[in-house]
């Protein structure tokens, strides 16, 4: 019998059997939507709050913030992601975990079961990138794109230095009195730097367990639940990312999500010592580059956030699974957060 790839609505029907594991904390509470392009690059200007994003022609190779008068033009192809997996023989006929000691599923069924998670693991995988990248855009008002077969560029939304902040000497929170000083004057500082009205803070475990150390935070932090319904929606069944208060207009919010570099060590999302100050309504997208296969062109598929696709080969003898992206997060305006490690 002759084997035929399945389409991509099968896949990601298989795909969407199995329950999501990872949430990406701030990709779910801040990104406002997704924007597809028919194009591999990308352009954006550095727009001010309430202009659309403007889509233009770049050449294929990977673009340079090239200086404008009134603003910089940023243009870049995204960095192309497609993690790919097999489904060799015999790993179809073993017994898969969480199944009867002696087999429940007949080869068929365990092959569509092998599927789902491998394309599970691969939109896990995915998404894990995605909330890097947008974790570096929020702290840095750019990202560092690289990797062992993509050359290195810099995306900048052009954040001004000051909302980039690393107290020392007597200014870190370490090294002040803690029943008299009031770190809460450097939220609202930094808060006053933003471009926008700031009412979220995210911080590390680390900066948690020292701001809440103050006896003027003791004494000023509500953590009644349900005093801030709004806050306690979107992303907070992720153990990693939790509200643990609010203060006047603020709400304040540890996480402590972490992923895993290309050396293979732990790395988290948001410093140990990092405070993060924004808004729950900054403008931060996430665009995605054409897709770059020649099948999934011929049917039309050009315009994606995922394209899932599978196939079989003779020698060796296995079936591959693979998911392609080429996303990359947008700010509209990179001011609209201040991040300080403290």
């Amino acid at each position: 019998m002759k084997l035929t790839a399945l389409t991509t609505a099968v896949l990601i029907a298989l795909k969407q059997q199995m329950p999501p594991q990872y949430v990406p904390a701030l990709r779910k509470r801040l990104v406002k939507g997704e924007i597809t392009f028919p194009t591999k690059a990308i352009a954006f200007d550095k727009i001010k709050k309430g202009r659309k994003l403007a889509p233009l022609v770049s050449p294929m190779i990977s673009g340079k913030p090239q200086k404008q008068k009134g603003g910089v033009m940023t243009s870049v192809e995204p960095a192309y992601v497609k993690p790919t997996d097999t489904v060799t023989s015999d790993r179809l006929l073993k017994r898969q975990p969480g199944e009867a000691l002696m087999g429940e599923l007949s080869p068929a069924q365990r092959l569509n079961a092998i599927r789902a998670d491998l394309l599970n693991e691969q939109y896990e995988s995915i998404e894990r990138r995605e909330e890097w990248m947008l974790c570096e855009v929020l702290k840095t008002g750019g990202v560092t794109l690289e990797g062992e077969s993509f050359e290195a560029i810099h995306i900048d939304y052009g954040r001004s230095p000051e909302n980039n902040v690393t107290l020392s000497g007597a200014d870190k929170w370490s090294a002040l009195a803690k029943d008299s000083e009031k770190p809460m004057e450097d939220i609202e500082d930094w808060a006053s730097r933003c471009n926008l009205v700031a009412n979220e803070v995210y911080m590390g475990r680390a900066a948690w367990r020292l701001f809440r150390s103050f006896t003027c935070v003791k004494d000023a932090l509500d953590t009644r639940r349900g005093s801030r319904s709004q806050a306690e929606t979107a992303a907070l069944n992720n153990a990693n990312f939790k509200w643990v208060g609010s203060i006047g207009e603020f709400d304040f919010f540890v996480y402590t999500g972490a992923y895993e570099d290309d050396a293979g060590v732990d790395q988290l999302y948001v410093d140990d010592n990092g405070v993060m100050v924004t808004s729950s309504d900054v403008e931060i997208y996430f665009a995605y580059g054409a897709i770059q296969d020649v099948e999934a062109n011929a049917m039309g598929i050009v315009e994606a956030t995922r394209y899932p696709s599978n196939w079989f080969t003779k020698n060796p003898s296995a079936e591959w699974l693979q998911t392609q992206s080429a996303p990359i997060p947008v700010m509209l305006d990179a001011d609209e957060a201040c991040y300080a490690r403290i």
